[in-house]
């Protein structure tokens, strides 16, 4: 028997900033089952929260917004009461309900367009990927992250559905930062921790800011700063110009994609590795 090859350590070399997907809307609904390979779709969500979803969605898209939607969970708590998270540059709102029924009172484009209308959470969120079904690093990596986090901010942790990429599990997702992190190890959770609530960026585990096109994700964790603002990009994904502007002025790096691929394994099901073109300076 030929031992397990697990895509996170083979692909360990592989520069990670640049590699979130972009996202404007965050749609995190709570989900406490457990998950399947294709966690929504295969879901035991009853018609009305699919169609409410779907619905949604849509209209979202049809504003030109991109919203992912994710399934959360704390399996520690067991209750009637179900939480949706939205999760929008600077701000992470909560709404909830009893069951699902709730939701049938809830226009995501309405509360995209007033977000001051409606609760937050004031504390950053970490969301744990954990979906072992869906690829089996997830679980291997994700779990430990998962409970040592929880150990050091109770509530304000939860496992989510596939976040993308899980070459570089552990990925963590933080709200309302908007940050994909990946490969953050258990034994650096209290320098992640501390950093991520002074409000700054946990460079070293920086896959990219959602918000942001790859470009501007791979430019900001080549800048290194967690106080810049992001004010324009020249070019396209295979190289760009990004200025930032911050407490020095206005700043800008060149990014582009390397020229020679390199081969990763991108999910522990592959049979074989594919060729990805990183970011570097340049």
């Amino acid at each position: 028997m030929t031992d397990r090859i697990y895509c996170s350590e083979q692909s360990s070399h592989e520069p990670m900033m640049g590699t979130a997907d972009q996202v404007d809307v965050w749609v995190l609904l709570e989900y406490r089952p457990a998950w399947k390979a294709r966690a929504i779709e295969e879901s035991s969500l009853g018609p009305a929260a699919r169609a409410w979803l779907d619905r949604n969605l849509r209209a979202l898209a049809e504003r030109g917004l991109k919203a992912r939607p994710q399934l959360i969970r704390q399996p520690e708590i067991d209750g009637s009461e179900i939480r949706l998270l939205i999760g929008l540059p600077d701000a992470l709102l909560c709404l909830s309900g009893r069951g699902y029924g709730f939701l049938e009172s809830v226009s995501l484009p309405d509360v995209v367009a007033e977000p001051g209308a409606h609760p937050r959470l004031e504390q950053p969120q970490y969301f744990v990927c954990t979906n072992g079904q869906r690829d089996v690093c997830c679980a291997r990596y994700g779990l430990p992250v998962y409970a040592g986090l929880r150990e050091r901010l109770g509530d304000s942790v939860w496992q989510t559905t596939h976040l993308g990429g899980h070459r570089f599990a552990p990925n963590v997702l933080t709200l309302p930062q908007g940050v994909v992190y990946g490969r953050v190890p258990v034994d650096a959770l209290d320098d992640f921790v501390a950093t991520v609530q002074a409000g700054r960026l946990a460079f070293q585990w920086m896959r990219g800011r959602a918000w942001y096109a790859p470009p501007v994700q791979a430019a900001e964790v080549l800048m290194g700063e967690s106080d810049l603002r992001f004010i324009a990009m020249a070019g396209d994904d295979a190289a760009a110009a990004v200025s930032f502007v911050g407490r020095d002025g206005e700043r800008t790096v060149r990014v582009r994609r390397a020229q020679e691929p390199m081969r990763v394994l991108k999910s522990c099901a592959d049979a074989e590795a594919r060729p990805v073109n990183p970011y570097l300076a340049d």
